[in-house]
């Protein structure tokens, strides 16, 4: 029984089919015992909030074992139209068995799980959380992550020789979709990613080593979960950045999800009424205002429910299956009924090409070093033999821009480069990635940061920005050291 009180008038009276008239899915987290009918009557998508984890389902072999809950889950959302996202694969939590396994150990539990449910699972979570907690920028340091090895000591794991859980475990769960004929999307899935900054306006350095593993290992990844557990961290609040980070991901062609939302009411003054439903509403006004963001679950039903029962961040009170409709919940309904930001940007943005669909068979294969091409025809054209070019690709709204730029070698390798943009009166850059920077407005100056500034001939590497005003007929400048 759902009782509601002062009812949002929308065309739709349910979350599903305002989300499913915008496009995208809205889902929820569930367990066996909570399969109450508004599961089905306001989701479309389901994710076992437990019943899927290795410490549930996995054997020390790799195997499965004990999947009654996650068959119930899924049969119930095969039952009521619904996807399921499989949650989760490789994580260094809740691991059980498979704890300290091998890459090996690990690629047959993938392969065994993925087949099991085959296409009735619409995405999985293929790996969980690489990323440490603090915004450090850096892989976590406990198994599986204690299998990478560095193998030129570059700081990086994207490269020949290099042992990588992350790309090791993808390519043998694109090998398993991709051998069954199967439809399942594969993704990546991790929490303090949601925006370009924190707390501060410090550069969100997680989410920029999230940004560069799925742009160097896109041949696999599909899809990317911010798992959006917005609390008054300074790492885990709600930027206003937020929309810009979810079309930085858009723009190298992955889909981008919401994928375990709860919003303390830590960020309303302890107001679970207009002021988290505000909250609410600017997310999800965030993920309909990108075409690529497809979907928004939310991590359980009510607040008696949820994991976090006590900071009150979820959509209904009540419990047991009786529940109540909070202001949030109206306000996210109001939201999904307005649909699709149907203002055009004010420069298109560039279409990423289709990246390779066949990895390699042998799983200890590395992918390719550079990611596939996504930017538009060089605007300075490259100098036939030596030095750098650059390019800018743009994805713009109404007051505001991103900006990608790819610093490619000439025929021989440099060490260091420095890009010069004029931007147009009135723009004025609020954040960069990937680059230092000199000057905000008018003549802008970048250069590379201490692991990006050396690139092989033919290579390139790529950094960004954020910023206000308009940003048109940019023309960069490239000097290579």
């Amino acid at each position: 029984m759902v009782q509601s009180i002062d009812p949002a008038a929308a065309a739709e009276t349910t979350l599903r089919a305002a989300a499913a008239n915008a496009g995208l899915f809205f889902g929820v987290a569930a367990s066996p015992n909570r399969l109450y009918p508004v599961v089905g009557q306001e989701f479309n998508q389901l994710t076992p909030e437990n019943d899927m984890k290795p410490d549930r389902i996995a054997t020390s072999s790799g195997g499965l074992q004990n999947t009654s809950g996650a068959d119930t889950l899924v049969n119930h959302a095969q039952s009521n139209n619904m996807l399921v996202r499989g949650h989760t694969l490789v994580w260094h939590s809740q691991a059980g068995a498979l704890q300290g396994a091998s890459q090996a150990t690990l690629n047959t539990f993938i392969g065994n799980a993925i087949n099991r449910w085959g296409s009735r699972i619409a995405y999985w979570d293929v790996v969980n959380e690489a990323l440490e907690d603090n915004n450090t920028g850096r892989r976590r340091n406990q198994w599986p992550h204690t299998m990478n090895r560095d193998a030129n000591g570059d700081g990086d794991f994207f490269d020949a020789g290099d042992t990588d859980v992350i790309r090791d475990s993808f390519i043998r769960a694109k090998q398993v979709v991709q051998a069954g004929g199967l439809t399942t999307k594969l993704c990546i899935n991790d929490y303090d990613v949601e925006g370009l900054t924190v707390q501060g306006g410090t550069q969100n350095r997680k989410a920029n080593a999230l940004y560069d593993i799925v742009r160097n290992y896109r041949q696999y990844i599909d899809c990317v979960g911010f798992q959006a557990h917005f609390n008054d961290n300074p790492n885990s609040i709600i930027t206003s950045d937020l929309q810009a980070n979810i079309q930085r991901f858009a723009d190298l062609g992955v889909e981008v999800h919401l994928s375990e939302v709860d919003i303390d009411d830590d960020l309303s003054n302890n107001d679970i009424g207009a002021g988290q439903a505000e909250n609410y509403r600017k997310v999800v006004r965030a993920c309909l205002n990108v075409a690529k963001c497809t979907g928004i679950t939310v991590w359980g039903i009510s607040d008696s429910e949820s994991w976090r029962s006590s900071e009150r961040g979820l959509l209904f009170t009540g419990g047991n299956g009786s529940y109540q409709k909070k202001a949030a919940y109206h306000a996210v309904l109001d939201e999904l009924n307005k649909g699709r930001n149907s203002t055009p940007p004010t420069t298109p943005p560039v279409t990423p090409s289709v990246p390779p669909t066949t990895p390699p068979v042998d799983p200890t294969t590395p992918p390719p070093t550079t990611p596939p091409v996504t930017s538009a025809p060089p605007t300075t054209p490259p100098n036939p033999t030596t030095g750098c070019s650059a390019t800018v690709s743009l994805n713009s709204w109404t007051g505001g821009f991103v900006a990608t730029v790819r610093v490619t070698a000439g025929t021989s390798p440099i060490t260091g480069w420095s890009v010069q943009l004029t931007l147009p009166s009135g723009a004025t850059v609020t954040n960069t990635w990937n680059a230092n920077r000199s000057g905000s407005s008018g003549t802008v100056q970048f250069s590379n940061v201490n692991y990006n500034g050396s690139v092989n001939a033919g290579q390139y590497t790529e950094f960004g920005f954020q910023g206000s005003g308009t940003a048109t007929g940019l023309t960069p400048v490239c000097t290579a050291s």
